[in-house]
């Protein structure tokens, strides 16, 4: 996904959000009252700097500790495939032309970062406003490297410590559940394990995982 395709994800995803509120000015009640719980499920996409950018989708799992402030455990769920693929027919029909590739290379990379978050609302009307958070963490990767022309295939473990910062928009959309979305920076760098070369020199492998990122998801009230 390009720059220019993430920017119109973020504009429409921030339409919704301001466009929420005349839905939920319909009921009355409290304005987000401090929950025992809560459970927040999101998706998004996130765009590092290494590996091609690609889905992702998570929850979290949190309590209030005011009306404003909340603290939980993150879980997020990336995952993006790369394939090295040639052309090696063209075929023209009445109806549409087909083309046939051969994949000489394909990577499958599955990231999974384990974040505590701090997040925080600053009310800008009764029902929305914009949202801050935190996370700090540990990001585990697993890659699979199938090499078909080689007939190869080796599976790689890498790990790091993470950290996001993120700031959007929040709307309550119903007495329990509030739809979310901001925009993130994701900083994180992860390591292979550890090998010895042929001189006797250790050697890792280091793939950086810094980016920006876009999610939205909604705020379950568990109470």
């Amino acid at each position: 996904m390009s720059s220019k395709s993430l920017f119109s994800c973020a504009v429409i995803a921030l339409a919704l959000l301001i466009s929420a509120p005349s839905f939920a000015q319909r009921r009355s009640g409290p304005s987000w009252s401090a929950p025992r719980g809560l459970l927040e499920i999101h998706a998004g996409y996130l765009n590092p700097k290494d590996p091609a950018g690609g889905m992702l989708a998570g929850c979290r799992l949190g309590t209030m500790v005011d009306e404003s402030v909340s603290i939980g455990i993150g879980f997020d769920l990336w995952h993006k495939i790369y394939r090295d693929e040639k052309e090696v027919a063209d075929e023209t029909r009445p109806d549409r032309n087909t083309k046939t590739y051969m994949t000489e290379l394909e990577i499958s990379d599955w990231a999974m970062p384990l974040t505590l978050e701090i997040g925080a609302k600053v009310p800008l009307s009764r029902y929305m406003g914009y949202t801050v958070r935190g996370n700090i963490g540990y990001t585990f990767l697993w890659s699979k490297y199938s090499n078909y022309l080689e007939d190869t295939s080796t599976n790689r473990r890498f790990g790091g410590i993470c950290w996001q910062l993120g700031a959007g928009l929040y709307s309550e959309i119903g007495s329990r559940s509030t739809l979310v979305g901001d925009i993130f920076y994701n900083s994180s760098e992860v390591s292979s394990e550890v090998t010895t070369s042929e001189a006797g020199l250790p050697i890792f492998e280091r793939v950086d995982l810094a980016g920006f990122g876009l999610r939205i998801g909604v705020i379950i009230d568990m109470r």
